[in-house]
């Protein structure tokens, strides 16, 4: 089961409230190019914590576990 949430608690999560998070735009674009996992529902995008959390840094093993 996936966690999904908004980009905006996304960008809370991983910089924090002093932080300097990548732009929506930017995770729009990572969502939508399978950098980031997640998925779009009518016309907003969310990423999915879960999967995120398990990512390893290395693109082609990060895409592999989302497959299985």
């Amino acid at each position: 089961m996936s966690e999904l949430i908004k980009i905006s608690e996304f960008q809370r999560r991983v910089w924090g409230e002093k932080g300097t998070p990548l732009t929506r735009q930017t995770i729009r674009n990572q969502l939508q190019h399978d950098v980031l996992p997640g998925e779009q529902i009518g016309r907003l995008w969310y990423v999915d914590w879960e999967a995120y959390q398990r990512m390893t840094g290395n693109e082609l093993a990060d895409r592999v576990l989302r497959a299985g």
